[in-house]
């Protein structure tokens, strides 16, 4: 198996055997690091991705520990956000990014799990410079997905705060929750908890975020494992999408020029932004894709 390269890690190493290979844990300064052993696409659970119940059905009853209760402990998350708030309050960003992808399907099956009939809402922050392969992603997903979601029209370069302030202020004074694809380690989580009020600079709204404790590669175990569809641009090399002019693949995947290892066989996690260059023109989403 390939081990996951950490600089500066004082490390502490545990072996244990897992349904889906070894896990190879490591704690140290910089916090934790797992490298499992890679899947084949939908070795884990055959399940229909578009049938929420099956989903909900396969995520309760995962056999791999360590993705079983990491699924266990975000559905509950979910189900106290929409137990708290509300279906028809509850609103999740769909970018089109890996992070989206696993809050979508998670959200899904805890709405399914607490039998309500409201749809839930999705918004997209599209801009004229997003991927066409993110754009068409986006757009197949809602459609397929349209009895269980209200997809949230905002209108192109409107920018995810003065969208989010447009949602606020149509729906006021009900209370929002937005749930987010947050990740420790993401630029601007800062010390958000699952559960985090939003920026005083920003309308107010509760921020939930289910997946705050996942790791990189837990998102594509996670994927790969219940065979769930992405955006087709992380096997060609990308690993973090933002826009057109500041994403490039992935250095770190290059195998020759012009060849890239997909995403999910990214070694070194903590180069996940790797291809990624910051514009400071432009306010971005609070999770990384």
């Amino acid at each position: 198996m390939r081990w996951c390269r950490q600089q500066r890690v004082i490390v502490v190493a545990l072996v244990v055997q897992s349904n889906i290979g070894l896990v190879f844990e490591a704690t140290g300064c910089m916090g934790v690091t797992r490298s499992r052993q890679l899947l084949s696409r939908g070795e884990g659970e055959q399940v229909d991705w578009r049938d929420a119940g099956a989903l909900h059905e396969a995520f309760s009853t995962c056999s791999d520990k360590h993705l079983g209760d990491l699924v266990n402990r975000s559905l509950t998350i979910l189900a106290n956000a929409i137990r708290v708030f509300g279906s028809d309050a509850v609103y999740a960003s769909f970018n089109g990014g890996k992070d989206a992808v696993v809050i979508l399907h998670l959200l899904r099956a805890a709405r399914h799990a607490q039998n309500r009939a409201a749809k839930l809402h999705l918004v997209y922050f599209d801009t004229t410079d997003d991927f066409d392969e993110v754009r068409d992603f986006v757009h197949d997903t809602c459609a397929a997905l349209d009895t269980e979601f209200y997809v949230e029209s905002v209108e192109r370069d409107v920018g995810f705060v003065a969208g989010l302030t447009n949602i606020v202020d149509r729906t006021a004074p009900r209370a929002l929750a937005f749930v987010l694809g947050t990740r420790q380690g993401d630029p601007n989580c800062g010390e958000q908890q699952q559960f985090e009020p939003s920026s005083p600079w920003m309308p107010a709204f509760m921020r939930v975020n289910p997946i705050l404790h996942w790791t990189y590669g837990d998102v594509w175990t996670f994927l790969r494992y219940f065979d769930l569809p992405y955006c087709s641009l992380y096997d060609q090399g990308y690993t973090s999408l933002g826009s057109k002019s500041t994403t490039l693949r992935n250095p770190a995947l290059c195998v020759e020029a012009g060849v890239y290892r997909p995403a999910y066989e990214l070694e070194d996690w903590a180069l996940e932004r790797a291809g990624r260059a910051e514009s400071p023109k432009r306010k971005k989403p609070q999770h990384s894709t």
